[in-house]
């Protein structure tokens, strides 16, 4: 059915029906003009937001609608977690071409449910406007996190180790895959990482509280940039060694099929949501030492925090080389 057909209301009912009635603590949700909810004493509010456009973000040629509704949502609360929060909440602002089916937003819906009931977020409104082109969609997280376990990118100290949760690549072998038509049964988990990521829910939390890390970030834009974040907002330099960071057996097969070095993939691939972080030398050897409610975690050890005068450096095969933010970015490409 087209959306001329239904109407932006009778879409809202539609996509409230998929919704639900929200979750406690919601006291309005999807249908008012705006979403009410109870927040808890002793607790910090977290906001993000996110945009995805189509032929930007999305290529509805090889991206199920559905696995776009899931990542929509998921990049956003990746960046709750990244900061140790707990996401509770969101709204999706769409833009939606005359081309689109009725059917085509209910997938979408039902992907940022199955992605919101996997890591506890409630959707409870939004807005819907037409696009005259492609379709666009925006979508806001509030989360929370206690006081004493807030985390940002600027805690890092000169020694602390640049670790990563989670092997690297996956997500740049996985667009690549999709976008050159290659195959993709072959390549199932890069494949999987691309279009619906995981969420590093779990993982953070026990970072923050028990671990106890200095600075954290998740990797949406490529490694090198998420450093040199890191770098830029703690006032330090770093040396990586590249042989550390892990990549998965897919990324070195395809590296390989493509004959393109596996640093391309180590430090530029995008949208792998996995976390980055630093932690005193001596908590992550404790760590390691006693093992104990380690949540099955694989902390990989890649770097480590020196002087900003040392800048961002490199070691491959022996030599050390200036690191330069890459990756993704919007507006150079």
């Amino acid at each position: 059915m087209k959306l001329a057909r239904l109407g932006e209301f009778g879409l809202i009912d539609r996509i409230r029906r998929i919704v639900g009635e929200g979750s406690e603590g919601v006291v309005f949700g999807i249908g008012d003009d705006a979403a009410v909810f109870r927040p808890r004493p002793g607790w910090l509010t977290v906001l993000t937001t996110d945009a995805l456009v189509e032929g930007v973000h999305f290529d509805l040629r090889y991206a199920p609608i559905e696995s776009v509704g899931w990542k929509a949502l998921a990049i956003n609360l990746s960046d709750v977690v990244s900061m140790g929060g707990l996401p509770r909440y969101g709204v999706v602002s769409m833009a939606l071409p005359g081309s689109w089916r009725v059917e085509d937003v209910e997938s979408l819906y039902r992907g940022m449910m199955r992605c919101g009931k996997a890591y506890g977020c409630t959707l409870v409104g939004g807005d819907t406007v037409r696009s005259q082109k492609g379709g666009f969609l925006s979508v806001t997280v509030v989360g929370e996190v206690e006081e004493e376990r807030v985390v940002g990118r600027d805690g890092a100290r000169e020694g602390d180790l640049l670790c990563v949760i989670g092997e690297l690549g996956g997500s740049g072998v996985g667009l690549e895959v999709l976008s050159s038509g290659g195959d993709r049964g072959r390549f199932p988990s890069s494949v999987e990482r691309f279009l619906e990521p995981k969420v590093r829910l779990r993982e953070a939390r026990w970072l923050v509280a028990d671990l106890g890390v200095s600075s954290m970030i998740d990797i949406s834009d490529g490694l090198s940039s998420e450093i040199g974040h890191l770098c830029q907002q703690s006032g330090l330099g770093c040396l990586v060694w590249e042989e550390k960071i892990p990549l998965t057996e897919e990324v070195v097969l395809w590296a390989e099929e493509q004959g393109k070095p596996l640093s391309t993939y180590a430090l530029e691939s995008g949208e792998e949501y996995e976390l980055l972080f630093t932690i005193e030398r001596s908590r992550c050897e404790s760590w390691r030492n006693q093992k104990k409610d380690s949540k099955d975690l694989h902390i990989n050890v890649i770097g480590v925090m020196t002087r900003k005068e040392d800048g961002m450096r490199v070691m491959r095969d022996g030599k050390s080389f200036d690191l330069s933010p890459g990756g993704w970015d919007h507006f150079y490409r």
